[in-house]
């Protein structure tokens, strides 16, 4: 790019552009990065994310000035390792951390707080449309500002405004509606059931019923003034394969938050009542209005010019692996060592190679997204164990000891 001063524009500061930019700032490369919301508390910053190996998944794409990423642990200070199980009948099948399975469930607001350090980001700017030259591509927001730049990079999600342009069509027309049934919830439990929660999973748990799946999570424990572990803060999702979903008169589409409770609490009635805890103590204003979730079949996007599509903007998809926020990450690195790599290239260049790094993001989304609908689908993966967090599942010991005393330990 040495005919031309790069300056790249990321539209989206969410994990993915967030670590784009921290990529560039590293490399010395100018950007801005833009975030349609209002401020970093306007909107939840949702809930937590499985990570795969820290150290592979990121390498040496950031600067040295942010906190260790271990700090966004969402089990931090307890010394309990991140884990999700899959209870299938009498199997357990599991994903810890290990030296073997490298992984790491965050505190989602944690981690775009570290990955937020010291950068400029210019929040309030919907993207509305995209302008391409040949010198240069250009942005417009909805609050009537502009910036413009030699590329621009689209990390703005699942909903991305960039994707429009890019695929010239909107999104309506290109995402569709994961073909399942899907009812949401949050709940706080006290300590013991906490601690009943924690021994199904670390971080998480699955349980497969007649038709349905259901997750609980723990998004972030709760601590007493004596540092002691006195409840925490917990989410589930129940999902069922349905190909009626996208119907304009499905029964979520009007269903009451009750209905959605009642179907919610019907469903988990078969399982054992360990598994039942989360959505049997959920009250009404837990349950969350709209759940349904999207992706979309890309199999190839438009050769580039001056515009890319990084993670759920370039390949939308479901929670049903665990991988979304993992995808985001490796474009991201990637794309940042592309530039690095060639910030001396003049642009007609790079573009080869910005064309051939678009397609394999692409490739690479689209076949995860497959192998999910599938997973739904049948009620397991087509090819193998299940599969979370960047790792095929181990089979785990049920009568396994609990690491700590939970009733006693106490941060320090």
């Amino acid at each position: 790019m040495s005919s031309e001063s790069p300056h790249v524009l990321i539209v989206g500061a969410g994990i993915g552009g967030l670590t784009l930019a921290q990529s560039l700032r590293k490399q010395g490369i100018s950007f801005e990065i833009f975030e349609r919301d209002a401020s970093p508390t306007a909107r939840g910053a949702g809930y937590c994310l499985g990570l795969y190996d820290l150290d592979g998944l990121f390498g040496d794409a950031l600067p040295d000035d942010l906190p260790p990423l271990k700090t966004a642990c969402h089990l931090l200070p307890t010394p309990l390792p991140s884990q999700i199980v899959f209870h299938l009948g009498p199997k357990q099948l599991a994903v810890t951390d290990s030296p073997e399975t490298p992984c790491l469930r965050v505190s989602r607001p944690r981690l775009r707080e570290i990955l937020s350090t010291n950068l400029d980001i210019q929040w309030g700017k919907q993207a509305e449309r995209v302008e391409e030259r040949d010198d240069g591509v250009t942005v417009f927001f909805a609050d009537g500002s502009s910036a413009s730049g030699t590329m621009l990079v689209g990390a703005d999600g699942v909903f991305s405004g960039v994707r429009p342009h890019v695929m010239k069509k909107p999104n309506n027309e290109i995402l569709t509606p994961f073909p399942s049934a899907v009812v949401l919830g949050d709940v706080q439990l006290g300590f013991a059931e906490t601690e009943q929660q924690l021994k199904l999973g670390y971080s998480a748990h699955i349980a497969i019923g007649p038709g349905f799946a259901l997750f609980s999570g723990l998004n972030k424990l709760n601590f007493g003034e004596d540092g002691r572990v006195v409840g925490g803060d917990f989410y589930w999702v129940i999902s069922a394969p349905d190909d009626d979903v996208s119907k304009p008169d499905h029964w979520l589409k009007t269903a009451t938050t009750q209905e959605k409770l009642s179907w919610a609490q019907s469903k988990v009635a078969t399982l054992q009542p360990q598994f039942r805890v989360t959505i049997n103590s959920t009250k009404l204003e837990g349950v969350k209005e709209n759940a349904a979730w999207w992706d979309a079949s890309i199999p190839e996007l438009p050769v580039v010019n001056r515009v890319l599509l990084i993670g759920d903007a370039a390949h939308p998809m479901t929670p049903t692996r665990g991988e979304g926020g993992i995808f985001a990450i490796r474009d991201a690195v990637l794309l940042g060592k592309i530039l690095a790599e060639n910030v001396k290239s003049d642009y007609a260049s790079l573009k080869e190679k910005l064309n051939e790094y678009q397609q394999g993001v692409c490739a690479r989304g689209y076949e995860a997204i497959q192998i999910s609908r599938a997973t739904m689908s049948n009620g397991r993966p087509p090819n193998g164990l299940p599969r979370s967090w960047g790792h095929e599942t181990r089979p785990i010991d049920a009568a396994r000891p609990f690491p700590i005393d939970l009733a006693t330990w106490r941060a320090e």
